[in-house]
């Protein structure tokens, strides 16, 4: 994604090459996450190996999702959905927040 894109993309959004290197990332991941050079500083070591899982790069087409925790600026770890696709030797990675139940208001 170009810049003007990534400014106004209204998720947190990675662009990663094999080796979790990060080449790219919306505003919306600026303001949430730190400014890691790779995508594995940011995940919980006990989700290491879900992490492993949605990275490693195969034959598939299709995107992959897990549930994963994620290092925030203050330093807290709070569980995403991440999907993630491949375009050849470049990923795409989106991340959404998984909120409680709690958090949302039914309105009858």
């Amino acid at each position: 994604m170009n810049e003007k894109t990534l400014e106004f993309f209204p998720l947190p959004y990675f662009e990663i090459n094999v080796t979790g290197e990060i080449l790219n990332r919306s505003k919306q991941a600026n303001d949430l996450f730190k400014k890691e050079l790779d995508i594995w500083r940011l995940f919980h070591i006990n989700d290491r190996q879900k992490a492993i899982e949605l990275i490693s790069r195969t034959t598939r087409t299709e995107p992959l999702t897990k549930e994963l925790r994620l290092k925030t600026l203050n330093g807290s770890f709070l569980s995403f959905t991440c999907t993630i696709n491949w375009e050849n030797d470049i990923a795409h990675l989106i991340c959404v927040e998984k909120a409680s139940l709690s958090e949302y208001k039914i309105e009858s």
